[in-house]
């Protein structure tokens, strides 16, 4: 009877650990926003859509897909945007998308951006527990030890670990169901800040704001070198992309931030078409009020003029 128990014990222990090596190599994948699940849904069944954009509230709030549409023969486009959607989130979609038979994308346009930050707001999050699965913990981790963020580098363990026993809970399928709505399902995913009930940024304070961002950018002579692992990352993907046939394309929306220009530097060490709207000599109209919503986000009329300036560069990569 004791040998049994030992065996018995022994037994119990070993699953113990299966689960948790499996659970540590594939664990909640909850890290999605009931938004984007609704457009999720929404594209799931509506194959038609052949170009998917992909980014933070910078994609969400700015990229009127109606408009391309009309623009470029040929593309049904859909905004796939999420705010706080940064790299780990953006990569972790896209790997969705390509894992997934019922999304059928001719086009990916993705947010270039440097962002596996992690803050004290993001780390209460479910999305955030959600994106720290064991692959994009290990490219968080090199990715920080390459700029040599050792605090960075703890938090992106803390994530794991959170993640893998499950602490965030999915979210209720009600949010989702509530959060499909004009923009989602009626307007290509495209959810201008006029319509989000957010306050507009006072005339005063904003170009004040704005004038101080743009002063700190246009100083900016630093030389930035690309992070090797976004780098080697996002070339992974181009190659995933071209294994389905799809071209990959990486945007820099704009308006400009104050250390935007280190974007600009991996313009020339992808394997992908980059496309840039960041210069505020060449697009001064993101720069004036009548355009702007906040800090860092066009109105909708701002969006609307991002778009048709987007237009050209997408025609001449896709042709």
């Amino acid at each position: 009877m004791k040998k049994f128990l030992i065996l018995l014990s022994v037994f119990v222990l070993i699953m113990f650990i299966t689960g948790l090596v499996k659970l540590a190599v594939y664990p909640n994948r909850n890290y999605s926003s009931p938004t984007l699940n609704a457009k999720l849904e929404y594209l799931e069944k509506h194959p038609e859509y052949n170009m998917y954009f992909i980014g933070s509230s910078r994609i969400n709030n700015q990229i009127d897909c109606h408009l391309i549409d009309d623009k470029i023969k040929g593309v049904k486009s859909y905004n796939l945007g999420a705010n706080a959607g940064f790299d780990l989130e953006n990569f972790q979609m896209l790997e969705y998308i390509l894992e997934h038979p019922s999304f059928n994308p001719r086009y990916i346009v993705l947010e270039l951006q440097d962002r596996t930050k992690i803050t004290k707001v993001n780390l209460k999050t479910e999305r955030s527990f959600g994106v720290f699965n064991y692959k994009n913990t290990v490219f968080a981790v090199k990715s920080q030890k390459e700029n040599n963020n050792h605090k960075q580098i703890a938090l992106s363990l803390v994530s794991f670990v959170i993640n893998v026993f499950h602490f965030n809970k999915s979210m209720d399928e009600r949010a989702v169901r509530k959060a499909h709505h004009y923009s989602t399902d009626h307007n290509q995913g495209f959810f201008p800040l006029d319509s989000t009930g957010f306050a507009r940024t006072e005339k005063a304070e904003l170009d004040s704001a704005v004038q101080k961002r743009l002063t700190r950018y246009l100083a900016d002579h630093k030389q930035y070198k690309p992070n090797s692992i976004i780098v080697k990352k996002i070339n992974d993907l181009s190659e995933q992309c071209k294994k389905k046939n799809i071209q990959l394309i990486m945007l820099i929306p704009g308006p400009a931030e104050a250390e935007g220009k280190k974007l600009l530097a991996y313009r020339n060490v992808l394997d992908v078409p980059v496309i840039s709207l960041l210069d505020p000599y060449v697009y001064p109209e993101f720069y004036i009020y009548e355009n702007r919503w906040d800090y860092g986000h066009l109105n909708e009329k701002g969006a609307k003029i991002l778009s048709l300036k987007l237009v050209p560069f997408l025609e001449k990569i896709i042709k």
